[in-house]
């Protein structure tokens, strides 16, 4: 049940508390003015301990002259004859009596008898919507108990997730910073192979440069001045051409 259900309860219970208080006065009101006066209570019929006549009548005000004139007369009911051609019927009754329902029959009784009977009814419909507010307010509460144990649930569920999902972005995290190492590693991986391979590529060029200068300096050519003197100095060229190799060599390889 929702809240506006229960508005609407409240208002008709106020309504039907304030029509309440004011028959009540009205009631409080008959009783001291020992107001003996008749009024008129349709689909209705009276009931008293015992009968007195019936007699034909022409209107409901008839009938209530022929209760107010005869001093035995509580109260009495007029009853309509369906028939156009017949008068209607009054009857007339005496003692204590009740106010009964009747389609189509109008009590005439007293108004301390009408006003109780009033309240009456209206006791009994402020004790039905009250009735029916508890049984919505308990409903509404077990529904919110419902609710709130799902709300729980839902809660408990989203704080699982939670761990999960912060578990899963640290594992992300370090995947990640794996694959920055990895792909660093790589890069310098690459820049080393990079450089040795030009590294033995000027080594190739120095080989040949060397060896063309070996084979310059093997050729036979006009001594001046001593033979000794010329072989002396190929072989010096010699080491220091090989010692320059080797040097280049060191240096690439660290």
């Amino acid at each position: 049940m929702s809240s506006s259900q229960i508005q609407t309860l409240s208002n008709q219970f106020n309504s039907l508390l304030t029509e309440y208080q004011s028959t009540y006065t009205e009631f409080i009101n008959v009783l001291n003015s020992n107001d003996t006066s008749f009024t008129t209570v349709e689909n209705s019929a009276f009931s008293g301990s015992g009968t007195i006549n019936t007699n034909p009548v022409s209107s409901i005000s008839d009938c209530t002259t022929a209760c107010s004139s005869n001093t035995s007369c509580s109260g009495a009911t007029f009853t309509p004859n369906s028939s156009t051609n017949s008068n209607n019927n009054c009857t007339l009754s005496s003692g204590s009596g009740n106010i009964i329902n009747s389609t189509n029959s109008t009590a005439i009784v007293q108004k301390g008898l009408y006003y109780s009977y009033q309240l009456q009814n209206l006791n009994q419909q402020l004790m039905d919507i009250n009735q029916q507010i508890n049984n919505t307010v308990n409903q509404s509460n077990t529904e919110y108990q419902n609710n709130l144990g799902e709300i729980n649930q839902k809660g408990q569920a989203l704080q699982q997730n939670y761990v999960v999902l912060t578990d899963d972005r640290d594992r992300i995290k370090l995947m990640i910073r794996e694959f920055e190492t990895l792909n660093e590693a790589q890069q310098n991986s690459d820049i080393n192979a990079t450089m040795s391979y030009y590294n033995y590529i000027v080594l190739l060029f120095v080989a040949i440069f060397l060896v063309v200068l070996l084979l310059r300096f093997s050729v036979p050519s006009e001594q001046v001045g001593g033979g000794n003197r010329g072989c002396n100095s190929k072989y010096q060229w010699l080491a220091f051409l090989i010692g320059i190799y080797f040097g280049f060599h060191y240096i690439f390889k660290n």
